[in-house]
Formats: C-alpha cells, sequence, structure tokens
C-alpha cells in the first residue's frame, strides 16, 4: 500500500521522510545515500509507474513520484550517490523551490540470514 510521504536529502546524503511538510516532524525514517548500494527504477517490480527502488545494505525502499518529472527529477538526484559514494552531495529542492513529496510503498529488511 502506497503511502504519501515528504521526502528531504540533505549536503552530507541524508535522505529522510516523514508524513508532513512541517520542518519539526520527526522523520519516520533516514537513509543514509553514502551508503546506499544502488538506485534504480522499479515500475516493473512495483507494478506502479514512476517508482524507485533504493537498494541499501539493510533494505529496499520503494518510493513513486507524483507525476513523472517528479520521479525523473528526483531518480536523477539519487542515482549520483551510489556512483559518487557522496562525494558530489547536493541540497536536494525540486525545480520551483516547492516542497516536493514522493510516495512511499515498502521498506523490506535484509537479514544475514537471507543470503
Amino acid at each position: 500500500r502506497w503511502q504519501r510521504r515528504w521526502f528531504v536529502l540533505y549536503d552530507d546524503g541524508e535522505l529522510t521522510y516523514s508524513v508532513d511538510e512541517h520542518p519539526e516532524t520527526i522523520p519516520q525514517a533516514i537513509i543514509d545515500m553514502t551508503k546506499v548500494l544502488e538506485v534504480t527504477t522499479a515500475d516493473s517490480i512495483t507494478s506502479h509507474p514512476h517508482s524507485i527502488a533504493i537498494t541499501a545494505p539493510d533494505r529496499v525502499t520503494f518510493v513513486k513520484g507524483t507525476c513523472p518529472e517528479e520521479s525523473k527529477w528526483w531518480f536523477n538526484v539519487l542515482v549520483a550517490f551510489p556512483k559518487s559514494k557522496g562525494r558530489h552531495k547536493r541540497n536536494a529542492t525540486f525545480p520551483g523551490g516547492q516542497a516536493t513529496t514522493i510516495l512511499q510503498a515498502q521498506i523490506t529488511t535484509h537479514t544475514g540470514d537471507d543470503q
């Protein structure tokens, strides 16, 4: 089940998401993009258009944008981290400077038993 979440990507590679856009809201989760192994499109996995898989060592987080342009923009920003391992850190703001939302589907946790 997809749930609306607000994402913020900080200069140090910390990607947080929370239930609303208010800065004082405690994030539900934090993804260290400098440790992410891979960022890929996930339409064929989720059966939802505009979805992205963020694969970290311990979990896979699936997200999708509210429109194709938003998903493409976020994908282009996020995919740079596994390649650079954080060397090209950036502050992500959706074009136009407006807050952006991404829908979060599920987090799959990997344990040592899975391998």
